[in-house]
């Protein structure tokens, strides 16, 4: 069994050392029908022709494999935007002081806002949401109670899929009440 065993295993290596060159002619011809015929061995009775091609064994991995087209393919996508959403003020761990309860809050986005790629800034103070200024990328919560809040800004499509989100920062808000 050991020795049919090693026969097709050396039949299988000259075979691979065989189809290992990367040079091949190919022989054809034109039989009376007019069909043309490929082999790569000439073959007697008939005129052939050769021609020396090279052969080029393909990539394991395809970088440009063939997609079927399909009826969701067909639809055309648009590129996504990778946004990177910040708030550059206040500062976390910041006190603001503003006796009418206001929290002004500076963001910065990377890349900017194009007309084509229409998108709406909103910020959250607790939960709670507050429209910004998509143009100066300022936003502005009014009539917050003084003590702890926690402060997030998200960029959302016209779609509502949130396109890009801030980090969570925590601001106190100082606010003076008189007691009468």
């Amino acid at each position: 069994m050991k020795i049919i065993s090693g026969l097709w295993f050396i039949l299988g290596l000259s075979w691979a050392v065989q189809a290992a060159n990367e040079n091949a002619t190919v022989y054809y011809w034109t039989d009376a029908q007019g069909v043309t015929h490929f082999s790569d061995r000439a073959v007697a009775g008939n005129p052939v022709n050769s021609k020396q091609v090279e052969i080029i064994n393909p990539p394991t991995n395809n970088p440009n494999p063939v997609t079927e087209n399909t009826a969701s393919s067909a639809v055309p996508t648009t590129p996504t935007i990778a946004y990177t959403l910040s708030i550059s003020s206040p500062q976390s761990e910041q006190t603001i002081r503003d006796n009418e309860g206001r929290i002004s809050v500076q963001n910065q986005l990377s890349p900017a806002i194009t007309a084509e790629d229409p998108a709406q800034l909103v910020l959250y103070v607790d939960g709670n949401r507050y429209g910004c200024s998509t143009a100066s990328l300022s936003c502005e919560a009014t009539n917050v109670e003084r003590g702890a809040h926690q402060l997030r800004s998200e960029l959302v499509s016209q779609s509502g899929k949130i396109l890009a989100s801030s980090e969570s920062i925590t601001v106190y808000l100082f606010r003076v009440t008189a007691i009468k």
